[in-house]
């Protein structure tokens, strides 16, 4: 859904990029970002922001930590 340049995620849904997460203010533009909100957030979404496009991707604890490390690297 997120584009991430560099790699093979071009999507156009999302309506940001995901190329520098880690400089962004916030994540959904309303919570701050910090490893453990996107942690939450990419756990379930709607719990943090409901009625958000983001779905909930019902990822396993590991993948979660997983995406939150790769994401991180983001800048």
């Amino acid at each position: 859904c997120h584009t991430i340049d560099g790699t093979k995620a071009q999507a156009k849904i999302a309506p940001r990029p995901l190329t520098h997460l880690t400089t962004y203010d916030q994540i959904a533009q309303t919570i701050p970002n910090t490893p453990d909100n996107l942690r939450k957030w990419l756990h379930d979404p709607q719990a943090i922001k409901p009625g958000t496009a983001m779905p909930n991707l019902n990822l396993k604890a590991q993948d979660t930590e997983d995406l939150v490390a790769y994401l991180e690297t983001l800048n």
